[in-house]
């Protein structure tokens, strides 16, 4: 009778042992990823408002205001442009800067939702009374690929404003 109760002790012991490391590790997991689309989402944003901020002028999908396209292209202040776009590469829609070569901003282990780069990647436009442009940007990243249980999802959006300088 002692060796029942002492075995079933252990094995209650040892079920609660395993879900602790398994909720431990599922939670570790979960982390990293939400780090690394947090990551890959500020770089972004920073990059994107540091560039629009000190730009001379907005070239294109700006033209007038209350516009709105999923690209933008900006003339630099050493008189060089640099567009901002969504691109899917190998089927990950990824924010993409093209200056001289194509340079993405954020990685493979991240994509922008939605259904296409039109409708995930959203570029807003307004001309100020004072004749200064502001540009809207707003997007949403999550990890690649669909984990099948909803906890294990990882996802961000972002949105912010930009008024150019010059």
């Amino acid at each position: 009778m002692e060796i029942l109760v002492a075995v079933s002790a252990l094995a209650v012991m040892g079920v609660l042992l395993t879900q602790v490391f398994v909720t431990t590790i599922r939670t570790n997991t979960k982390n990293e990823i939400s780090k690394e689309v947090k990551q890959n989402g500020d770089l972004a944003v920073s990059i994107m408002t540091r560039m629009i901020l000190n730009a001379r002028d907005v070239v294109s999908d700006c033209l007038s205001s209350g516009s709105t396209g999923s690209s933008i292209t900006i003339t630099n202040p050493d008189a060089g442009t640099t567009t901002f776009e969504c691109k899917s590469d190998a089927g990950v829609l990824r924010i993409a800067s093209t200056s001289a070569a194509p340079a993405y901003l954020t990685g493979t282990a991240v994509t922008i939702t939605g259904a296409d780069c039109a409708n995930g990647f959203i570029i807003t436009c307004t001309l100020l009374p004072s004749d200064r442009k502001s540009v809207g940007i707003s997007f949403s990243l999550a990890q690649k690929g669909t984990p099948p249980d909803k906890i294990d999802q990882a996802s961000e959006t972002y949105a912010t404003t930009i008024t150019l300088r010059n």
